[in-house]
């Protein structure tokens, strides 16, 4: 009997389920990005962020923990000098957000590393590869030659998302790229992108960056290079030249931070509505279950009424 209950209860339940499948809600609307506070930085460093020349910052704040603020430099609202920060972003001082937000970045690229991977990449050069979505992984040092583009492909997926587990370096030449293809529905606005590397991330001029940097320890950025991208450094120093970085700068404002959620402590993909429709005819049986029991009951409750009317009146 004990288990009957169980189950009946379990089946009354998935009508809810049913019909926010039926009714397409995305699964991806109830999802919060992996980045935690972190979300909210287009940089975040650690010792130091400088900038030479006019670079612009879009799309986040700027901030450092556990460093003071005063280490920001080349900045106008901190020392006059040439980059700005484009509202409503702004420089976050040091303090309990920034050092929260550092927290979640060391937790995200933690998991990330636990994820498990579709490729190894170890020895090949990025410039030229096609990657569909999936995880993948480099033992050493990640590198893209000059003039090369790398080709993220995301076979018409919502959701789509690209992590590189990247054990030490990740270096790139001149004149490199990342470009995102064959988008889904959403043309891009759910996909991500995490370049998860263990040690230094080195960026050359003039390349086309796309994605969350998040470095074990520095990252420096060549000049003139566009990054639609996040750049966060754990144990290190952000090191800047005339760019432009929009940390919401993909597709539909997108800022690469999405395609995969927290579920039970751990981090996993964002799994397609579609894949809930199964739900709804079972969904429909236990709402078949919940009305039969709900009118057995309504039924019981009269016949005890008209039993306790015929006894009184016998009874008299």
């Amino acid at each position: 009997m004990y288990s009957l209950r169980v189950k009946i209860k379990g089946l009354i339940s998935l009508p809810v389920i049913a019909l926010v499948a039926l009714f397409g809600v995305p699964i991806s609307t109830l999802a919060q990005s992996i980045l935690q506070s972190s979300d909210g930085f287009t940089l975040l460093g650690n010792t130091a962020i400088t900038s030479t020349g006019p670079t612009v910052i879009t799309g986040g704040n700027v901030g450092l923990s556990p460093t003071a603020t005063s280490s920001i430099t080349g900045f106008l609202v901190t020392d006059g000098g040439q980059a700005v920060i484009t509202p409503p972003g702004g420089v976050i001082a040091t303090g309990a957000v920034t050092q929260q937000a550092m927290t979640d970045l060391m937790t995200v690229a933690s998991d990330l590393n636990r994820m498990t991977t579709k490729r190894n990449l170890t020895g090949l050069d990025l410039g030229g590869l096609v990657l569909t979505p999936g995880v993948y992984t480099f033992d050493g040092t990640a590198a893209q030659l000059a003039d090369t583009t790398l080709t993220l492909d995301a076979k018409g997926q919502n959701d789509a998302y690209w992590v590189f587990n990247i054990s030490t370096t990740l270096t790139t030449d001149a004149n490199a790229n990342v470009t995102v293809s064959n988008l889904g529905s959403n043309l891009g606005a759910d996909d991500g992108i995490y370049w998860n590397v263990g040690a230094a991330v080195s960026i050359g001029a003039d390349n086309l960056m796309a994605g969350n940097y998040l470095a074990g320890t520095s990252i420096t950025i060549g000049s003139t290079t566009t990054g639609n991208s996040r750049v966060m450094a754990e144990v290190g120093a952000i090191t800047l030249d005339s760019d432009n970085i929009i940390s919401n700068g993909g597709p539909g404002g997108n800022s690469w931070d999405s395609g995969l959620m927290y579920h039970l402590g751990s981090i996993s993909p964002i799994p397609e509505p579609g894949a809930f429709l199964w739900l709804v005819p079972l969904g429909a049986l236990g709402l078949a279950f919940w009305h039969r029991r709900s009118l057995a009951k309504i039924g019981l409750r009269k016949a005890s009424k008209s039993h306790r009317r015929k006894v009184y009146i016998y009874g008299a």
